[in-house]
């Protein structure tokens, strides 16, 4: 008789080095698989984000011409102090359209820095809005504080801050965003994008008198202006970056590839050409 009792195998301690380098090469493998495609996903929410801001933002200019008969500028110059310096005439020809009773007269904190001294690096009374300013200054109006209240109704005092009878803002910015990137007091907005810290670049073609070429825009492939007869809103993209498309207007088209150092404007983000540079 057979006395002999079965016993069981000893149970395994652990993987083979084999066998961790076989699921180490195949986790790898997926990871090269997914992140690309989760990055893509995350780009393309961010770039629909932007989009969509871009296009609210289309809509408040939209409204600003049934508003006032024109598009807002993306120049022009304020005078806090006109005693100490007059108003500059073509500043005054375009407020006119919009307020035709102000007077340019009295000191106006435009800056809400609480003088009336302008530019603290100038001092001599003006702020010369960029045209990033223009967008947040003509869109949602005077600056109080951390935010932006609409002009004052009265046509004599449009910029006064304390007046409760005021009209609607025209775009419902996030001050979160707001940025003073060159220091004057006046306000710049930020896309929505993570870690933004490149406000959107705004340019008038001055009501279809034609762009300001000191001003960044760009060009199609017959050399003339994008939106010829309107404007351009144009996002830096992730990398904060408008590449030489600022101040210089450089020729794009859907088909040029682009390259060196213009690979930075890949990912800007526009109300033409699509949507996207590239």
């Amino acid at each position: 008789m057979n006395n002999r009792t079965n016993k069981p195998n000893p149970a395994r301690s652990g993987f083979t080095l084999i066998e961790l380098l076989a699921v180490i090469t195949i986790i790898s493998i997926l990871l090269a698989l997914i992140l690309p495609a989760i990055s893509g996903a995350m780009r393309n929410a961010r770039d629909a984000q932007v989009s969509a801001e871009i296009t609210r933002l289309e809509t408040a200019i939209s409204s600003f011409k049934a508003e006032y008969g024109i598009e807002p500028w993306s120049e022009i110059v304020l005078t806090e102090d006109p005693s100490v310096t007059a108003w500059r005439a073509d500043s005054r020809t375009k407020l006119r359209r919009l307020f035709g009773s102000f007077t340019f007269s009295g000191q106006i904190d435009f800056n809400g820095d609480g003088a009336f001294t302008g530019d603290p690096a100038t001092g001599n009374g003006e702020l010369e809005l960029t045209a990033s300013e223009c967008l947040v200054f003509f869109l949602g109006g005077m600056k109080v504080g951390t935010g932006v209240v609409g002009f004052s109704k009265n046509p004599l005092t449009p910029f006064n801050t304390t007046s409760e009878n005021r009209t609607d803002q025209l775009m419902e910015f996030d001050i979160g965003r707001f940025v003073d990137v060159d220091g004057d007091g006046m306000f710049e907005y930020l896309d929505p994008s993570a870690g933004q810290a490149t406000p959107y670049h705004f340019v008038s073609s001055n009501n279809g008198q034609g762009y300001n070429p000191t001003v960044g825009h760009y060009l199609d492939g017959s050399g003339k202006p994008w939106k010829r007869d309107s404007h351009q809103i144009i996002s830096p993209g992730e990398d904060g970056r408008f590449g030489p498309a600022t101040p210089l207007t450089p020729v794009y088209t859907p088909e040029t590839e682009l390259s060196g150092a213009r690979l930075e404007e890949a990912d800007n983000i526009t109300n033409f050409s699509g949507g996207r540079l590239n």
